[in-house]
């Protein structure tokens, strides 16, 4: 029951009719996986303990000696009754005291020959903390208030579900316990909370509810109610729009609002990011009768794992792989203890970037292996300014390329090699390696507009980036929930856009969002010379960084700090129409001022404003503005869809169709069509980049969607494709082709970060598009056949899908991204753990292309029947990459301070009571617990 932990090595008794709790821990022990409990046999495995644990990674746990006091009846055993009758003394509860392998540690057994007193549960009391408070109103109500969350059922119940989209609703249970000793008669308060599901029905006479804007909901009393009576709890039942099956759909840090003062107070429980201390834990992760996904457990984790993972040696395997290696059959093998680089001026500012990485790994810079660097020529096959060529002996390795980027390259690629678990004694293998990049585009992209990003942050994740060879960070820095760069001349961005609170009027900040509470973080932005600092370790780490503002939509935060401007009667840069009276409903329930009125001279002024300002810090970095992302998606109301039938055609209506400005520039302006202001808009903001010398503009596909190339000023106009495969992105990418644009493949159904790893309701993250994008996932995901994934993956609910190739030719790909939007990641530390380790498996497709990935063949399809994809090699090839990631790669990543994600182990018991346990990461530790995690031991 987790008073204490053993390491596990291998199968090993635990007792029949056990519940054991594991959890998986990194190189060091700092970072752990979530707890998981193993009681049950896997049905369809093999238990044949080949699963090649390291046992010899060691943790932080401090080892229980068998002298320590009995306190807890510990005896060994194959069960509790064996147990007692051998009384063989396990006095700390670890197993690691039975002699017998195939014993367990058990607690709480009456020896006849020692019998000692048991361990007294403590039931620790619950204390209310106010956090905030300032009023007597609010002090007397909110610091004795507790909720909880309970989900009910997403389908199989008799909730009205008419105003949902598609008819689509789940039910849940809100709890609302209040332990004052007095009762509280008052009905003078709202409770708010973010919900990222909009909220159809309260079902209970004595509470309404009221949408706000965004996921911002409010409940309050109704005329009925009685006041809360000491210490009782009322449930209210709730009808929510779609379906919920991850936990962390529930946001934190509900609080109440005095109606006479507006002053504020955070609901104590959940005031955290424990989400199980307001949310009752999820049962079920179907969301429909015909879900088939595989909830993740620890017998069904155990059966995947066992199905797709084999530890193998990968001592000489790069992450990303290169283009082609020769290993002579006689190829030495040595060690050295660190490295000397010579002719190093030749990567230019790539050394310090160069020498701050070897300096986070731990690798010496006066070791005893030459690295010299040279400029010379390249194969044919492989030449360019980021190719290289590297030649390792004994005596010395050598580094050629015809750019400072691939020399740079080069080294990260011998830094690969080493596992720097040992830097004093690194072993290396003789080869010769001849090495290009697949994709010039390799980006990951960071939204810190939902939740901000600290600048160290940004600073690992390049770092990680540099490592293993992506070279475009995708910042997205606004959003409706904020603004995230201050612009000189415009500081309402920052001073009101960045920050989230309680302010109805919306003059001090933004209204809070995502569970960020009633009270204002402050600095939530780069300052100027932050984005400067941050463009330029960016440079010197061969990583570009490309700034989005997003509009014409999703630019709430602008729009709303532009009328705090224009409050203070400055209007030079408003960005709605005050007279527009048109009804919106975006696609995060937000109103019409989630968009950029496209029909104001003003708003033109202000992208005129913001481009100068951004491409001034540009030339003060040295670092001139190339590429500019526009953004430009989901510019509409939600309403207009068919799903939303249920709805008067009063709120159907275009956005901005009632603004004076665009009934004006309808009349005269042909090229303005109301129906299509993103397209309108993606123009004129284009006009303004050639202005400013931009050569390159970005996009989101929906953004650009109807034009052509043809229609942009800008040397290259690319576009991020991000349909699902199973909603018809193949045919999105071939319009996106035939379009003229170049096309970077950031498909959510394998590429957005923001997802779960795996289908199991603790898991963090949006599911919109995929319940899981693990890292086999990513890793196995063809960019340049989309129809090929049909056979090795399926759709949202768990089905097959059947996906035929255009007969068209092969669109060419610039490049690919993995995508982290962060509406559920408010901390930097939950962005580590959804990132990483993903990123590496978009690193690994971005760079190389895989001998299993079939060309694109039109009028092939692929589906769950097929046999087209070699999928030996496709195991051979990840088992090389998972082995090289677990094994090496990991341990990099906590030395850059990077907290990555730590998968929890799976696990299956048979009948005998005999434990088997594996990981989806070879060489990651695997701890073990039969007292529930009370305590850890090795």
């Amino acid at each position: 029951e987790g008073r204490t932990w053993s390491l596990y090595s291998g199968p090993v008794g635990v007792g029949s009719g056990k519940a054991v709790t594991l959890q998986s821990a990194s190189f060091n022990g700092s970072l752990k996986s979530r707890v998981v409990v193993a009681d049950e046999e896997c049905s369809d495995c093999e238990h044949d303990g080949n699963f090649n644990m390291d046992s010899s990674i060691t943790t932080n746990g401090e080892k229980l000696v068998a002298s320590t006091p009995n306190k807890g009846n510990f005896y060994c055993g194959a069960n509790k009754n064996d147990a007692q009758q051998r009384c063989i003394p396990c006095p700390s509860g670890s197993m690691s005291e039975c002699d017998d392998p195939f014993h367990g540690c058990f607690g709480g057994v009456e020896c006849t020959v020692s019998s000692q007193n048991g361990n007294v549960d403590l039931i620790a009391e619950t204390s209310i903390e106010t956090t905030g408070l300032s009023s007597n109103h609010v002090s007397k109500l909110a610091p004795y208030l507790r909720v909880m969350i309970e989900m009910e059922k997403n389908f199989d119940h008799d909730a009205d579900c008419s105003m949902g989209d598609w008819g689509l609703c789940h039910t849940q249970t809100l709890s609302i316990e209040y332990a004052g000793e007095e009762d509280y008669l008052d009905d003078q308060f709202k409770i708010y909370f973010s919900s990222i599901h909009r909220v159809l029905q309260v079902n209970h006479p004595d509470f309404e509810h009221q949408h706000v804007v965004g996921d911002l909901t409010y409940i309050q009393p109704t005329s009925s109610f009685g006041g809360f009576q000491s210490k009782t709890k009322i449930e209210l039942p709730l009808v929510m729009e779609y379906w919920s099956v991850q936990e962390t759909d529930n946001m934190p840090r509900w609080f109440v609002v005095d109606d006479r003062d507006q002053s504020t107070a955070i609901i104590g429980n959940t005031d955290t990011e424990e989400v199980h201390s307001f949310v009752v834990p999820y049962t079920s992760t179907m969301k429909t009768p015909t879900d088939n996904n595989v909830q993740m457990t620890a017998a069904t984790r155990f059966s995947l794992n066992q199905k797709t993972v084999r530890k193998v040696d990968a001592s000489n395997r790069i992450i990303p792989t290169p283009y082609h290696t020769i290993i002579a059959d006689d190829a030495q093998t040595f060690q050295i203890r660190g490295i000397y680089l010579s002719n190093w001026q030749l990567l230019d500012k790539l050394r310090i970037g160069a020498t701050d990485l070897l300096w986070k790994l731990g690798v010496s810079g006066n070791g005893d292996h030459k690295v010299t660097f040279m400029f010379g020529s390249l194969p044919k096959d492989t030449d360019g300014p980021e190719s290289y060529t590297m030649e390792i002996t004994a005596d010395g390795t050598t580094i050629t390329g015809s750019a400072s980027s691939g020399l740079f390259h080069g080294l990260v690629s011998f830094i690969g090699l080493l596992d720097v678990s040992n830097a004093a004694k690194m072993t290396l293998t003789e080869m010769i390696i001849y090495d290009k990049p697949r994709f010039d585009y390799r980006g990951h992209q960071v939204d810190v507009a939902r939740n901000f990003r600290s600048k160290e942050a940004i600073k690992k994740t390049i770092d990680a980036m540099a490592l293993w060879k992506l070279n475009v960070l995708h910042l997205a820095m606004t959003n409706d929930e904020g603004w995230r760069l201050e612009i000189p001349g415009l500081e309402e961005l920052t001073i009101v856009g960045s920050k989230r609170c309680f302010d109805l009027n919306e003059e001090t900040c933004l209204l809070t969002q995502l569970g960020s509470g009633p009270y204002a973080k402050e600095q939530q932005f780069y300052t100027r010379q932050d984005y400067i600092e941050l463009l330029k370790y960016a440079e010197e780490r061969n990583v570009k960084i490309l700034p989005e503002f997003n509009m014409p939509a999703h630019a709430r935060a602008a729009v709303i700090s532009m009328e705090a401007r224009a409050k203070n009667g400055d209007d030079t840069y408003r960005l709605t129409d005050p007279e527009d009276e048109t009804f919106l409903l975006t696609v995060q329930f937000y109103d019409r001022t989630s968009i950029i009125n496209p029909c104001l001279d003003s708003s033109v002024r202000f992208v005129e404003k913001l481009v100068g300002e951004v491409k001034q810090m540009h030339d003060d970095a040295g670092i001139p503005l190339e590429s500019y992302h526009f953004g430009g998606d989901e510019a509409k109301n939600i309403l207009l869809g068919a799903g939303y039938s249920s709805y008067s055609d009063e709120l159907k209506e275009q956005p901005f169709s009632k603004s004076p400005s665009c009934q004006a520039k309808r009349l005269n302006d042909p090229s303005f069509d109301i129906e299509k202001i993103a397209n309108y808009w993606a123009i004129t903001v284009n006009k303004i980049l050639i202005e400013n010398g931009v050569k390159e503009m970005v996009a989101w596909q929906d953004g650009l969607r109807s034009t052509t190339k043809d229609q942009y000023e800008t040397e290259s106009v690319a576009v991020n494709l991000w349909g699902t495969l199973y909603w018809g992105s193949i045919v999105e990418l071939e319009d996106a082709a035939d379009e003229g644009f170049e096309i970077i493949m950031s498909n959510p159904d394998y590429l957005y970060f923001d997802f779960p790893y795996e289908v199991n309701p603790e898991e963090r993250g949006y599911y919109w598009a995929a319940r899981q994008n693990s890292v086999y996932k990513v890793f196995s995901f063809a960019p340049e056949n989309l129809a090929q994934n049909a056979e090795t993956s399926v759709d949202r609910d768990g089905n097959e899908m059947s996906v035929t190739t255009p007969s068209i030719p092969q669109p060419r790909i610039h490049g690919m991204q993995g995508q982290t939007w962060s509406e559920t990641i408010r901390t930097d530390d939950q962005y580590y753990e959804m990132a990483f380790p993903r990123v590496l498996a978009v690193a690994e497709r971005a760079w190389h292309l895989a001998n299993w990935e079939m060309n694109w063949s039109p009028g092939v399809t692929y589906n769950g029947e097929t046999d087209l994809v070699p999928k030996d090699e496709l195991a051979t090839d990840y088992n090389g990459f998972v082995s090289a990631l677990g094994c090496r790669e990991m341990l990099k990543l906590e030395y850059l301070g990077i907290k990555y994600r730590v998968p929890p182990p799976g696990a299956s018991i048979d009948a005998s009571g005999v434990l088997t346990a594996n990981s989806e990461l070879p060489c990651t530790a695997i701890m073990y617990s039969i007292d529930e995690g009370r305590t850890w031991s090795l």
